[in-house]
């Protein structure tokens, strides 16, 4: 129920990077239409990127070096 700038506000994101992933997630048709909401504090499982050219990384549940993997691409 926030604006797209208030929640970037209050989250720490870059607005940028934020209208970048939005456009992004639409150009790939999501058929959910949201975003998925990732546990900071559950550290059982793992999570694996999947980039377009095939490459997969599987790591841990670690918030700070998945967004420096998805910077990356």
């Amino acid at each position: 129920g926030k604006s797209k700038k208030a929640y970037c506000a209050e989250n720490g994101i870059n607005e940028a990077t934020f209208y970048y992933w939005f456009s992004r997630s639409k150009e790939n048709n999501m058929t959910s239409g949201s975003f998925i909401t990732i546990d900071k504090d559950n550290r059982k499982n793992d999570v694996e990127v999947i980039y377009p050219n095939g490459v997969r990384i599987k790591i841990e549940n670690d918030l700070a070096l998945l967004s420096q993997l998805i910077r990356l691409y």
